[in-house]
């Protein structure tokens, strides 16, 4: 079972590689596909946003405290895991560069990065449990319907028409 999930993230892990390489190579190309990196991103992403929606809410001061411990507590870790990813999926790039990487390696890199994956997505849904806790779930259900300010960051399609980062 674990043999065939580790098969899987590799062939996706591979493909959406692939696709990558395959975009760059044409220069007039102006849409961009979401990577297995940028994935990792949306966890993170979507915390600091929700987090940013509500502390525009009329708080008490106990909830901004809380809500700022939560930065502490998740958002800030899932940063640096999310950098921990970066840095694996690198790993498994560069091992795929050798002609004579070693199978066993690979496929334990990939674990790594998959368990780091894993950890970074269960954080997320600890912490938007931990802001609708803070906030009381009729201002969770507020800031869900909130639109941001600003352009969106991400279009319907998982794809940007834009070049402008965040």
């Amino acid at each position: 079972m674990l043999k065939n999930k580790l098969i899987v993230s590799f062939v996706v892990l591979f493909a959406s590689t692939a696709i990558c390489f395959a975009q760059g190579m044409e220069p007039k190309k102006r849409v961009r596909m979401m990577s297995g990196m940028q994935h990792t991103t949306l966890y993170s992403s979507m915390v600091r946003r929700t987090l940013m929606k509500a502390e525009g809410l009329n708080l008490t001061e106990e909830q901004k405290k809380e809500l700022a411990s939560i930065k502490e507590q998740y958002l800030y870790p899932m940063v640096r895991k999310e950098a921990d990813f970066r840095v694996s999926h690198m790993k498994i790039m560069d091992m795929l560069r050798d002609p004579d990487f070693d199978p066993l390696k690979v496929k334990s890199e990939i674990k790594r990065a998959n368990d780091i994956n894993l950890e970074i997505a269960n954080m997320s849904i600890d912490a938007l449990a931990a802001i609708r806790k803070a906030i009381g779930p009729e201002n969770f259900k507020k800031i869900n319907t909130m639109p941001m300010m600003g352009k969106p960051y991400m279009k319907r399609g998982g794809t940007s028409n834009s070049n402008d980062s965040e």
